[in-house]
């Protein structure tokens, strides 16, 4: 999955984006367009924009769009 499309399923705010990476289960809740709740591993987080979500290093020093051509959805 490339950046733009993970950042688009996101912003879609119709479903949970759930998948695993390096063993670990991530789960991404999008309740509005300035709402997203991550949940990785015991790691928790609320951000207030998209491009907050995608850039910060919150994967074993890699960001959401570093990772997202690695991951497959659950």
């Amino acid at each position: 999955m490339s950046d733009a499309e993970m950042r688009n399923l996101i912003l879609s705010l119709s479903q949970d984006v759930v998948f695993e990476y390096d063993g670990t289960v991530c789960c991404i809740n999008p309740w509005n367009s300035k709402k997203f709740e991550v949940g990785y591993g015991t790691f928790s987080k609320t951000y207030t924009n998209i491009f907050e979500l995608m850039s910060d290093k919150i994967f074993g020093n890699k960001s959401l769009s570093d990772i997202c051509k690695d991951i497959n959805l659950i």
